[in-house]
């Protein structure tokens, strides 16, 4: 695999201030997700809370995103310490365009919080390169 050298669309590394994924999934309509989530190992668990913040801080950031979905190992496995992850080989979909995403997060002892995000949002994947890394298609919308 050739080095990339990253373009000026990838963004500095964002320190989140305030954090999401409890909010909304606190939300009635978030019901099922949170019954779901209850009934997964903690290590999984950490990584849908942390891959729910990472799609609510990308939208906030720069609102013309509109995350869909959210692969935390796309490119690269996903490091789990405890209750800190690192996925440094993210990818997330906005308006069926993958793109590429770092992601720290650490979640509370009770794994039903995130206590500390930061992210980096880097250069879109073309979709030559989708199906390699099990990315979706999804619905094209604008």
């Amino acid at each position: 695999m050739e080095a990339v050298t990253p373009s000026p669309d990838v963004s500095p590394t964002i320190q989140a201030k305030q954090f999401f994924s409890a909010e909304i999934l606190a939300h009635p309509r978030s019901r099922q997700a949170l019954e779901g989530l209850s009934q997964l190992a903690a290590d999984e668990r950490i990584v849908q809370l942390c891959n729910l913040e990472a799609m609510e801080q990308v939208h906030r950031w720069r609102n013309d995103f509109a995350p869909d979905s959210l692969v935390a190992y796309a490119t690269a496995d996903v490091l789990l310490a405890g209750r800190n992850l690192r996925a440094d080989g993210a990818a997330f979909r906005s308006k069926g365009r993958w793109f590429n995403i770092k992601v720290g997060c650490d979640v509370a002892p009770d794994i039903k919080s995130v206590v500390r995000f930061e992210f980096q949002v880097g250069d879109e994947i073309p979709e030559s390169e989708w199906e390699a890394h099990f990315l979706s298609a999804g619905a094209k919308t604008q």
